[in-house]
């Protein structure tokens, strides 16, 4: 699999480079094949129409270098990974297993076991414990403990003979494998955990004379596995299953398994090289982890690919809700400047004209605020502060009729960039008030800016609804960690 990953991971490089490298004619080849109607239709909502071609290549070049990026990225990890499994493999000289160290943790290792007559081979996976102390080690290391407990239990009493605070009873010592249990001869004076009851020292001395102190005797315990060390002290208080038939792996695996528990006191497991007349071959199990890994790191890659087709729905939706709402704005305009006797061409043109003026004002005092100075090239409305939709459309319209196109045609041109009922109704009562010189034109429009700025208010009231239900998540989070901040003190002084 390393070379595998080495391999893959040098084509994504060279692809990367060429792709960047290569001519527009060629992008624009693979890009073809990639380019949905969906992702078309976006780009030229979202884009002005000359810009729409050199908009969709770099759209595609982004997400097609995203998604091959990330891949290579992946490809890296795995191959890393199996890199560093190669370096510590488990598996030394074709049969041998190296223990972890004494206090360390069981290793697992998955291993192949072929047949060297009939080449089956199956998947075993064997537990190698953690290295075991032998007796003498244990000795030694036991009396080691014995002292150390010998001073840690007194805490704060001076000494054994003269026990009048609690105890302080370990249950391990650092550097020992031991687990340390105690008990005394009065659990009810002083307990396994070495706490003095001083109430029952009380109710003894009412009893007896203690002014010689109370004797009692200290017992620790200390094991490991198999192993069994007691220390006794003395204080003075003043306080298989036979019948069943086994595969070849599971027979192997209880073989290995004994195998384990009686040689833990060596550094190596040895596998057996032969199981009744049957030579056995062993070859360690890996990759999966990194092949996981890869198939995780390609299905990230899909997933932000196509994340930038969701991005630009969302842009597409954010233009939309934009256009809804200059919509109101326009027609009122229209019913302004009708009433005042200009014509449809003339009132396109001033809007047209004052939105220009306007944006060239904003565009020159953000130049001289920032210091820097606008690329020649036409960039993304949304990035242009002081751009509308709306009024660009409106501009790309004028523009199509000063070239000499037909004023109702570039009306309905309009109306299908902008690609929303709304204004398609409204072009259509402008193209037949043009074409039949319909009086009643301005009530009509009237009645459309009404029910426009009507159908704003409820779209406002249903955002606000919107983000009334998206803060109610947060709001039971601050809820429960309120909860959580007054409910843990109490419970922690109702312990206490």
């Amino acid at each position: 699999m390393l070379i595998v990953y080495g391999l893959a991971a040098a084509v994504i490089i060279v692809f990367v480079i060429v792709f960047n490298r290569s001519d527009a004619g060629k992008q624009s080849g693979l890009i073809r094949l990639l380019v949905s109607d969906r992702v078309k239709g976006g780009l030229k909502k979202v884009y002005l129409a000359e810009d729409t071609f050199d908009k969709g290549i770099e759209f595609y070049k982004k997400k097609i270098n995203v998604a091959v990026i990330t891949v290579l990225a992946g490809l890296l990890a795995a191959f890393a990974y199996e890199l560093v499994s190669m370096g510590s493999s488990g598996l030394i000289n074709g049969n041998m297993i190296i223990r972890n160290g004494y206090q360390g943790s069981p290793k697992n290792v998955r291993i192949r076991v072929r047949d060297i007559q009939t080449e089956e081979s199956q998947v075993i996976d064997v537990k190698v414990s953690e290295r075991k102390y032998s007796i003498p080690e244990l000795e030694q290391m036991a009396a080691e403990a014995d002292a150390v407990i010998s001073e840690v239990m007194l805490a704060g009493n001076g000494s054994l003979d003269r026990i009048t605070e609690d105890m302080d009873f370990p249950t391990s010592i650092k550097g020992c494998p031991f687990r340390i249990s105690w008990r005394t001869d009065d659990p009810l004076l002083i307990s396994s955990k070495g706490v003095l009851d001083r109430e029952r020292l009380n109710k003894l001395k009412e009893k007896k004379d203690i002014s010689e102190g109370i004797v009692i005797g200290i017992h620790a315990e200390l094991s490991y596995e198999d192993y069994l060390y007691e220390t006794h002290m003395t204080g003075r208080v003043y306080q298989d299953d036979a019948d069943k038939e086994y595969s070849l792996a599971e027979y192997l695996k209880l073989m290995i398994d004994e195998l384990d528990m009686n040689t833990r006191e060596d550094e190596y497991l040895v596998l057996p090289e032969r199981v009744e007349n049957i030579g056995l071959v062993y070859e360690e199990v890996g990759g999966k982890n990194s092949v996981l890994l890869l198939l995780m790191v390609i299905v990230a890659a899909a997933a932000m690919y196509f994340r930038e087709d969701q991005e630009l729905i969302n842009r597409v939706r954010r233009r939309d809700m934009e256009l809804m709402n200059d919509y109101p704005v326009l027609v009122n305009k229209f019913v302004l400047f009708y009433s005042a006797g200009l014509t449809t061409r003339g009132i396109w043109s001033k809007l047209c004209r004052d939105y220009r003026i306007k944006r060239d004002k904003d565009e020159k005092k953000n130049r001289r605020d920032t210091g820097k100075k606008e690329n020649s090239k036409r960039r993304d409305i949304n990035k242009k502060k002081g751009r509308k939709y709306l009024y660009e459309e409106m501009l790309l319209c004028e523009g199509w009729m000063n070239e000499g196109m037909g004023e109702t045609a570039a009306y309905e041109a309009f109306a299908a960039r902008c690609g929303l009922n709304r204004y398609r109704q409204f072009i259509s009562l402008i193209s037949q008030a043009m074409g039949k010189g319909r009086a009643d034109l301005l009530p009509m429009l009237e009645r459309e800016a009404q029910d426009a700025f009507t159908e704003r208010k409820n779209r406002a009231k249903e955002l606000g609804e919107e983000a009334g239900t998206k803060l109610l998540f947060p709001m039971l989070l601050m809820l429960l960690i309120v909860l959580i901040i007054v409910m843990v003190p109490a419970f922690v002084t109702f312990r206490m």
